[in-house]
């Protein structure tokens, strides 16, 4: 299947595992769609779920080397939408992007795939790997077809993630990086079947940032949250 990959327009490692995994795979990535990197103005948790990284290789590099069209645009763009239909890519994966809307959502015929570290619709939106732990909810990654909801759609694929009784934060952080590069392909298999469970969204189930006051509880509520689950 020919594949758009959606990245920023910087070292990313989300865009590198998932670029590696893509063109190791028997599908072809039709183009990468890089949209340039915007400053966010949301506080830094003060709980580190990912690690400070050295040598990761930038997008246009890895694209360059393996033959693959390179375009930076805003994603929610006219100009994206028309890479995107040129490109000829039935489907799309997100390997960074923000909320995506408008003519961009219909630009590939199976829509675009995208991979949430939560369960949706129990831990959408923000923080989702705080908020379970907090709600005690599942820890684990849902692919889902997008639309223009935030974190709706069709559901791909749940999959929970393998828990030890020693974990920290930054353990589970990075091994959801992995788990989401370890389920792109069956995505665009299920995709591609047309095996989607629409997702029903219940009001007001959008979680915001974690207030720092509740992050701060964290750290103590994450032994008992690891020893119930693994012990189970």
């Amino acid at each position: 299947m020919l594949i758009a990959l959606f990245a920023y327009d910087m070292p990313h490692r989300k865009t590198q595992d998932l670029f590696a995994r893509l063109n190791a795979s028997q599908h072809t990535i039709a183009a990468v769609i890089a949209a340039p990197p915007v400053a966010l103005n949301i506080p830094h948790a003060s709980i580190r779920t990912k690690l400070r990284h050295v040598g990761l290789i930038h997008p246009r590099e890895l694209a360059e080397a393996a033959g693959i069209p390179y375009r930076v645009a805003e994603h929610n763009s006219t100009e994206c939408a028309v890479i995107l239909k040129d490109s000829g890519a039935q489907a799309g994966v997100i390997g960074g992007a923000r909320i995506l809307k408008g003519a961009v959502l219909n630009a590939a015929p199976l829509g675009i795939v995208n991979f949430h570290p939560g369960k949706i619709p129990e831990a959408r939106g923000l923080d989702a790997l705080f908020w379970s732990v907090y709600r005690d909810i599942d820890v684990g990654v849902t692919s889902h077809v997008i639309d223009e909801r935030v974190d709706g759609g069709r559901i791909v694929e749940w999959r929970p993630l393998p828990l030890h009784a020693d974990d920290t934060f930054l353990d589970l952080g990075e091994r959801l990086i992995e788990i989401q590069t370890d389920m792109v392909l069956t995505a665009i298999e299920r995709i591609e079947k047309g095996r989607l469970q629409q997702v029903q969204i219940p009001k007001d189930s959008l979680n915001r940032k974690m207030p720092v006051e509740l992050e701060a509880q964290l750290p103590a509520m994450l032994p008992a949250y690891l020893r119930r689950r693994v012990s189970a």
